[in-house]
């Protein structure tokens, strides 16, 4: 135990005396001395004990301490709230880097997505290419079968026939071919961004009722096309970006 200096006994004294006379008997003090790094110096602090006493007069001046230096503002120490979980019928929103391959035509797009195995077809509305519908279909194609038809020629040499998955769709859908074009460019695959909003409404009850979603891809060209379900399975996209 460190011994005291004469010092600190005489500032000791000095609090309880002054503390006396704002009124306060020395039995219900509570004096803490507490050691600083420095041997000769301590921090006494005196404090009354969670009494009914009355506060001392108004025209009594604070007694400044070494933990309260007068004209000093002094730090607040803010509580730790607890963690209050808010609830919420709206589902949350999904968000992930989603490898996928992607196809340019002369009125549209291809996009084969991974984590499905479908390929989402974008096909342009006549006249303006940031619009059009979307089509859902799934991946039939295996290892083994023709990637191509070598009877198939493009008309440019800027064109190509599209091969594998994106081929057998191409050739094999009523239409599919006439409303697409040929490819402008080859396939390629990439990782990008991928966003899903859930669709729906809160009936009377506050109960989430699910409706057609959107979904959110950016292309390798960093354009960002928004796919809007519907509840016939063909939906509609749009570029945003």
């Amino acid at each position: 135990m460190r011994k005291l200096p004469s010092g600190a006994l005489l500032l000791v004294t000095l609090a309880l005396v002054m503390a006396v006379g704002c009124g306060l008997p020395p039995m219900q003090l509570v004096v803490i001395i507490s050691p600083t790094p420095d041997p000769n110096t301590i921090i006494i602090t005196v404090t009354p004990p969670e009494t009914d006493l009355a506060p001392p007069p108004a025209d009594v001046a604070p007694i400044p301490t070494a933990t309260q230096p007068p004209n000093v503002a002094q730090p607040v120490e803010s509580p730790n709230p607890t963690p209050t979980p808010t609830l919420s019928a709206f589902p949350t929103e999904t968000r992930a880097q989603l490898f996928i391959a992607q196809q340019d035509f002369q009125n549209g797009y291809m996009f084969w997505i991974s984590t499905r195995k479908v390929i989402w077809v974008l096909i342009n509305t006549p006249g303006n290419p940031n619009t059009g519908e979307w089509r859902i279909y799934p991946d039939t194609y295996t290892e083994g079968e023709p990637e191509f038809d070598p009877s198939l020629i493009p008309p440019s040499e800027n064109l190509f026939q599209p091969r594998r998955g994106f081929g057998k769709l191409w050739r094999t859908t009523a239409g599919l071919r006439e409303a697409l074009g040929w490819a402008t460019t080859p396939e390629f695959a990439l990782n990008t961004s991928y966003v899903y909003q859930p669709g729906g409404f809160i009936d009377a009850q506050g109960n989430w009722v699910p409706g057609p979603g959107k979904h959110f891809i950016t292309t390798l060209g960093r354009q960002t096309f928004a796919l809007i379900e519907s509840a016939e399975g063909f939906g509609r996209w749009e570029r945003v970006g």
